[in-house]
């Protein structure tokens, strides 16, 4: 017989329109359950507003307990549960988790926010044979500051960082920053209730146990974000903040990690767990110049796209040549880029001079240089539009994709070779395997992804005849799946209409 906690709402169970699949998590505040949308089709996380202290469970529905002023300060409470949903929605960032709505019912009010599938942080830590390397250290954190800094900027302390609070999303392996705790306190500061406890043990900075909020800042979350990296570095959750105030055991960053990790991020992570606020770090760009690699991010773990003409010059939209493609990014006229000889740029010159005369009497003749040149002028007078494929040539593309990431040959002369050039990208770009098509273009067929703005690794991509066809397309299978989505990567078979992506 499976048990059923009372205090939350059974599975099977209608709340507005969603339908609860199970809990996900719950505390001292409320109850995150696992909810399916009906209409959309989609899973989402769905937190209710429940203060254990304050309130028990009656049917659907809740009652407040028999303690002084429990009305009172539930209902203040929850003016702060509103407060908190409405400023996590301004928070449009790719690594916080996004807060789609907030609303009440059953006497109690609800927070709908993405459900992030994947696992925490500290579930990825546990099933390392081996503790986490630099690069993945610096892969994870990188975001995850990125996140705070926003976070920071409007006067808002996250209050809760710690391995179980940072999801490692399953499509693209991004960290994900969940369920602040800056309202928790709040409300416990305000009901005195000395039950529901704000703090994390380990991970907590000795400040927060205290009453006093004057004393939080941008070194709270800091101390908690350090202490993330040390349980990561060492294998263990690091001493509490209050024994270390009696006798400091916590074994430094520097020692453990010696030879693994840089010195300097390992004095980055010991300089941000000082007890004393004032001896931490005061802003996060102040941390990440000693943290991170020579004070600069390295790439974010989010998704890359990558759409690559096989016939194009490294970095420049213009089709030079029709011939067949290597599998890189091609130089014009066989030279191997930046690195030529003086003697080689010379001699093109020259025979530049040559091709002009010979222009006079042949003109675009395919083994003159000065056609491709033209060709060029025509190319961006017309807005960028490819001539390659005219009324008698082949023009292919082809898309594919891996752990989210969109990777794509177009301006191709059959499609048997747009698809090897888009698999080779694939697995030069995230390593072989895994690789699949999922789209084939042809001549003049055009090709979008319409993504949720504050969440891009929720997608949908679409071909069509047109390049309207394609973005409509596009945009309305997002939107069936996610809510409001946006167009943000387009391009046609023959390499025009590019929009978005990197070469």
């Amino acid at each position: 017989m499976t048990y059923q906690d009372p205090s939350t709402l059974s599975p099977g169970t209608k709340v507005d329109q969603y339908v609860i699949s199970g809990v996900l998590g719950r505390g001292g505040f409320g109850i995150t359950y696992l909810v399916h949308d009906e209409s959309l089709q989609k899973d989402f996380a769905l937190k209710e507003f429940f203060p254990e202290d304050l309130v028990v469970r009656e049917g659907t529905s809740i009652r407040f307990t028999a303690k002084p002023h429990s009305e009172s300060d539930y209902r203040w409470g929850l003016k702060k549960f509103y407060d908190e949903a409405r400023l996590l929605a301004q928070f449009s960032h790719s690594n916080i988790v996004s807060v789609r709505r907030v609303f009440e019912e059953n006497n109690s009010a609800y927070m709908l926010l993405d459900f992030v599938r994947g696992s925490t942080l500290e579930k990825w830590l546990q099933g390392l044979d081996s503790p986490p390397t630099q690069e993945e250290l610096d892969l994870i954190a990188t975001p995850l500051l990125s996140a705070l800094e926003l976070v920071h900027a409007n006067r808002t302390w996250h209050l809760d960082i710690s391995p179980d609070n940072v999801m490692i999303r399953a499509t693209d392996g991004a960290p994900i920053l969940l369920d602040f705790g800056a309202s928790r306190f709040e409300i416990k500061q305000h009901s005195q209730l000395v039950s529901a406890l704000v703090f994390k043990s380990g991970y907590s900075a000795p400040e927060q146990y205290t009453s006093n909020a004057d004393r939080y800042g941008p070194w709270t979350d800091i101390y908690a974000f350090a202490a993330t990296l040390h349980r990561a570095m060492s294998g263990q959750r690091p001493i509490e903040a209050t024994s270390r105030q009696l006798s400091d055991e916590l074994r430094p960053a520097a020692v453990i990690g010696k030879g693994r990790y840089r010195d300097k991020f390992l004095k980055a992570v010991d300089w941000a767990l000082k007890l004393p606020p004032q001896d931490r770090p005061r802003s996060i760009s102040e941390w990440r110049k000693e943290l991170l690699q020579g004070g600069a991010a390295p790439a974010p773990m989010a998704r890359t796209r990558v759409l690559t003409g096989g016939t194009r010059v490294l970095e420049s939209p213009l089709p030079f040549s029709s011939a067949r493609p290597s599998a890189k990014p091609a130089w014009p006229f066989g030279l191997d880029g930046p690195s030529t000889s003086i003697a080689a740029v010379g001699g093109l010159c020259l025979l530049l001079i040559v091709g002009v005369g010979v222009d006079q009497f042949a003109p675009d003749l395919r083994l003159n240089p000065v056609t491709y040149v033209k060709a060029a002028g025509r190319y961006f007078a017309g807005g960028g539009s490819s001539a390659l494929c005219g009324a008698n040539t082949a023009c292919w593309g082809v898309v594919v994709e891996k752990n989210g990431g969109v990777f794509a040959r177009v301006n191709e002369p059959s499609k048997e070779e747009a698809e090897s050039g888009a698999m080779n990208l694939c697995a030069q770009k995230v390593g072989p395997g895994g690789c699949r098509v999922i789209s084939v273009l042809s001549k003049k067929e055009c090709w979008a992804l319409a993504e949720v703005p504050s969440n891009p690794a929720d997608w949908r991509g679409a071909n069509g005849a047109t390049l309207e066809d394609a973005k409509t397309s596009a945009k309305t299978t997002c939107e069936t799946n996610y809510g409001f989505c946006r167009v943000g990567m387009t391009f046609c078979a023959d390499g025009s209409s590019r929009v978005g992506g990197t070469d």
